[in-house]
């Protein structure tokens, strides 16, 4: 909460050694960073996007991911299992939020718009 509040990298890591602490003691983690995931798509798909949400969400999945992976009974379990794709699809979805957000704010509206219909186009 305090991250989402403030935006601040260093909250963001405070949650990263939480859900760490989390993997180390107790095995319903996986709801967790399944759980964390569901609310930050639910923030994208209402438009509630915002930076703040990037600097909560990102570092949160890398560096516990991470250490998550430095636990004996987890291991590489954290990159392999089906269990924590969640977290790495919405991981994807906020970097591509996160970039036509940046796009939109250096183009001018038409500008814009003529990339995304170049970008459509080209995907289809």
């Amino acid at each position: 909460m305090q991250t989402l509040n403030t935006g601040s990298l260093f909250y963001a890591t405070l949650n990263a050694i939480a859900y760490f602490y989390m993997v180390c003691s107790w095995g319903g983690y996986t709801f967790i960073i399944n759980l964390i995931p569901m609310h930050v798509l639910l923030c994208i798909v209402t438009g509630r996007y915002s930076p703040r949400l990037y600097i909560a969400y990102a570092p949160l999945v890398v560096l516990g991911t991470l250490l998550a992976a430095l636990v004996p009974v987890v291991g590489f379990n954290a990159v392999l299992t089906s269990e924590h794709f969640a977290s790495f699809l919405v991981f994807i979805i906020i970097h591509v939020v996160a970039l036509v957000y940046y796009i939109k704010g250096i183009l001018s509206p038409k500008m814009f718009k003529v990339a995304v219909t170049l970008v459509v186009s080209i995907g289809l």
